[in-house]
């Protein structure tokens, strides 16, 4: 009888990506240079929602008409690599947004044409904490029961 061979699902080395992630938004904080903090802000806005978009529009439907083997392997793929990605791309994203807005004068204006920002920082937030808070929990939760 032969014992089957744990699998280690969660890829911590991804956390190198991770760390050079926050290393290069931090660069372009510092820097403030309006190109770059611009271009890492609408970049990685635009990978965290467009996969987050693909995965609830198109993986997911897909996935609930395929047989459980061939979701499972899907899965075993998918999961430990938004495990990183997506939390990572939700701080940088509401990060750099919010330093591109001070650098662009627009968290110095009266209330009328703040309101705009505040609204925009409140979803930011509001859906970093969902991700973070709840998302990535429950994400982590599904690696180890894949394992």
């Amino acid at each position: 009888m032969t014992q089957a061979v744990p699998i280690n699902l969660i890829r911590w080395h991804y956390l190198w990506y991770v760390a050079l992630a926050l290393v290069i938004m931090i660069a372009a904080i510092i820097s403030h240079h309006l190109w770059f903090l611009n271009f890492l802000h609408v970049f990685s806005g635009l990978l965290w929602t467009g996969i987050d978009l693909f995965m609830g529009f198109v993986l997911g439907p897909i996935l609930r008409v395929v047989e459980l083997p061939a979701r499972k392997a899907v899965l075993l793929r998918l999961t430990p690599r938004t495990l990183f990605l997506m939390p990572t791309l939700a701080i940088v994203t509401g990060t750099t947004g919010w330093y591109l807005a001070e650098d662009l004068g627009f968290t110095a204006l009266n209330w009328s044409q703040y309101a705009w920002v505040a609204a925009a920082l409140v979803l930011v937030v509001l859906m970093t904490i969902q991700g973070i808070g709840y998302l990535l929990p429950t994400n982590f939760r599904v690696c180890l029961e894949l394992q």
